[in-house]
């Protein structure tokens, strides 16, 4: 642990944050704490050094937005830097709500209509992300969030307002989610366990946003999913953040963009870690990881497990199949709220998830109809 990674080696790789690269995308919702260590490792390579390929012709293709820029996009409000210095009170320490590897967020009130400063407690709590300037990998995730967040636009995607980029200063501002991340929910021993009706909704809303990427009109490939970028609303309804490592898909008649290898060891899925070839089902691999974590209240990486059950895939993957065998795997902080049929029909889609060969795995809106179908077996 400790040392990160990437396809490259010529290349100078960043430094591995110990919780999450890049920034933890729980850092801007509510109830932030210094949390336990992620014990994922995170795989990084070089900013500004990405060529990329489609298929298995690995033809050079062009970056997907310009260089040093963002698009301008209507949906997004411009803000100066001067206005979000009143927002945070010149980014003062009782407005910080967290921090990471790419930089700080911290809490403000806007104006719901204009989305001007407002007085604490009136209009909309906002979180605002303030870039660290040393991070290696942190303009590009920054315009990454602009260009794809200004385009799209759904229930579960974290709603970006706007952004400020004024000279050396660039900060992203989107709506606040006072439940935080589902890693905190799940892995936090001072919260509350969630329920399994709860962990389905959860799951099924964040499924729904990953299907929205998928079959939106460019395809996006998040490359990204775990359980610190989904966040929680007050209700419970979750939603994708961080689209710093999100990529457009394959063009047509292509199966996969081939890349350097980043995002989360225990998440990314075996294809791309081996051959740097992303396709879109290699996020549905993620899903699988994410879908374990929340049957078994387990992190998929964890050194601290005896060996043989560090990684969650490979310990519990036999387990998943059989009727008997994956009882012993679900979480028990959960037992007696759940149907034995939901539980298996769960552990089974997992396992398809989590197949070897991404053409076998399911697609998202597939997904989608067998959680649905899970959350209508009435608990026992």
């Amino acid at each position: 642990m400790g040392l990160s990674f990437s396809c490259a080696p010529s290349l100078r790789q960043s430094s591995l944050n110990r919780h999450h690269f890049s920034g933890s995308s729980d850092i801007y919702c509510g109830n932030v704490e210094s949390s336990e260590t992620t014990l994922a490792t995170t795989i990084t390579s070089s900013q500004f050094s990405v060529r990329e390929s489609i298929g298995s012709n690995c033809s050079p293709r062009p970056l997907p937005f310009p260089a040093r820029q963002v698009l301008k996009w209507p949906e997004l409000k411009v803000f100066s830097f001067k206005e979000l210095k009143s927002v945070t009170r010149n980014f003062s320490s009782d407005r910080l709500l967290g921090e990471g590897g790419f930089g700080r967020v911290y809490k403000g009130w806007l104006d719901k209509n204009t989305l001007t400063p407002a007085k604490p407690g009136s209009g909309v709590v906002v979180a605002i992300k303030k870039l660290n300037p040393e991070s290696l990998q942190g303009f590009r995730e920054w315009q990454s969030e602009v260009n794809f967040l200004g385009t799209l636009s759904h229930p579960s995607l974290v709603k970006l307002l706007g952004y400020c980029w004024d000279e050396d200063e660039q900060l992203l501002v989107y709506e606040f989610m006072p439940k935080g991340s589902l890693e905190n929910h799940l892995f936090r021993r001072n919260l509350e366990p969630l329920s399994w009706n709860t962990r389905i909704k959860t799951v099924i809303g964040a499924a729904r946003g990953l299907g929205f990427l998928h079959t939106s009109k460019k395809q996006v490939i998040y490359r990204d999913f775990k359980t610190s970028n989904i966040l929680l609303d007050s209700n419970y309804n979750a939603k994708l953040a961080d689209f710093g490592l999100a990529k457009l898909g394959p063009s047509e008649g292509q199966s996969h963009v081939t890349t350097r290898v980043m995002g989360t060891y225990g998440y990314a899925a075996p294809e791309y870690m081996a051959t740097g070839h992303l396709y879109l089902k290699s996020d549905v691999y993620g899903f699988g990881v994410v879908l374990l974590e929340i049957l078994t209240g387990m992190r998929a990486l964890d050194t601290r497990r005896p060996t043989g059950q560090q990684n969650l895939v490979e310990w519990t993957k036999p387990c998943l199949a059989s009727k008997k065998k994956f009882k012993t795997i679900m979480d028990g902080k959960i037992e007696g709220q759940y149907s034995p049929k939901a539980a298996l029909q769960a552990a089974q889609l997992a396992l398809k998830c989590l197949d070897h060969d991404p053409n076998q795995r399911p697609s998202m809106e597939e997904v989608v109809e067998g959680l649905e179908a899970i959350e209508n077996i009435h608990s026992r």
